[in-house]
């Protein structure tokens, strides 16, 4: 009888492991190669950039030649200054021409995760799901508030962002803070997600006047006068003139308008993407190891391999690729 329940223990493990499928293109076009290398290898990706083992980071606009600290961490790149913080609570706003710190603070008991910078405006969004909004020019606490923290995270997480007079904070529980500097009042919330779980804004911006925020699990489209949204398994949002691209967990690039209406879809059976980029196509990454090139009607694909699986850090930029210590160009496609 043991010998028996063995067996079936071993027959099931099997039946297990080969439930679980991959994405196996039927036509690969070509192969991409890497051009160059990096400094350092990357050592950590956050929704707007990639810090390197040497201090030195990437931003959307490509490596940049400036060294954090050792154990610090790249937030931004945002209204003309590098931000950057270690997970002791330590903060560093750098100004980008002169490469000199303009503002330093140290936080007790947590640290920013998420930030942006206009004017002498700073806005943080810490690990802890609280928000604060400094004046650098005197360190003065213009607003602060505690959410609810995020049991569990996804590591794109949006940053602050400023639109007119308004800040907006994205939280780690699904929401939009909306706050007046002048009056250091909230104007309003928005409840994007909904989850326990991996429930942060991964995603903020506006586009053709509308705001559009999304969790992992939910994605919004408002204005003053209009609302929408979409409950979707994300992996990341794309925008490219006009058009609003979704990636899925489940393998689809879905096309929409800026009021969120689903305009066309196109699935990869078993596809998981790591990362998006645009330029004469939509580059998917797909983690096994492809570069899948879609046009941005949704009609066309080619499909070229990666030089490996995708099991380091990447990250996206303008016009290149980084993985690890090396990076390629797009335009080789």
């Amino acid at each position: 009888m043991k010998r028996l329940f063995a067996l079936l223990l071993v027959g099931l493990f099997f039946v297990g492991c080969s439930n679980k499928h991959y994405f196996e293109p039927e036509n690969v076009v070509g192969a991409v190669d890497f051009d160059g290398s990096l400094p350092a290898s990357i050592v950590d990706v956050l929704r707007d950039g990639a810090t390197l083992a040497n201090g030195q980071f990437i931003s959307r606009d490509g490596l940049e030649d400036y060294k954090f600290p050792p154990k610090f961490l790249f937030l931004h790149k945002s209204g003309g200054y590098y931000i950057g913080a270690s997970k002791c609570g330590e903060l560093q706003v750098v100004d980008v021409d002169t490469k000199k710190v303009v503002y330093k603070k140290k936080f007790a008991m947590k640290s920013p995760i998420a930030a942006s910078a206009k004017g002498n405006i700073l806005a943080l969004v810490f690990d802890d799901d609280s928000l604060a909004l400094y004046n650098m020019d005197n360190d003065y606490l213009i607003y602060s508030s505690k959410q609810k923290p995020g049991i569990a995270n996804d590591t794109k997480i949006a940053n602050p962002f400023f639109l007119d007079r308004l800040v907006i904070f994205p939280t780690l529980d699904g929401k939009l803070v909306v706050v007046d500097p002048v009056t250091a009042k909230e104007v309003r919330t928005i409840i994007i997600g909904t989850k326990e779980h991996f429930n942060n804004v991964i995603y903020l911006g506006v586009i053709d006047e509308k705001l559009i925020a999304a969790t992992p699990n939910r994605i919004i489209s408002v204005n003053p006068t209009f609302s929408n949204s979409l409950d979707i398994d994300l992996v990341d949002v794309l925008y490219v003139k006009g058009r609003v691209y979704l990636l899925t967990k489940d393998g689809q690039i879905i096309l929409t308008d800026p009021e969120l209406n689903v305009l066309k879809r196109r699935k990869y059976a078993f596809a998981h993407f790591t990362g998006a980029i645009y330029g004469e196509y939509i580059y998917l990454i797909e983690q096994g190891g492809y570069i899948i090139a879609v046009d941005k009607d949704l009609r066309v694909t080619n499909i070229f391999e990666f030089p490996s699986e995708i099991d380091e850090y990447i990250f996206t930029s303008k016009d290149k690729v980084f993985f690890g210590d090396k990076y390629f160009k797009l335009n080789k496609l």
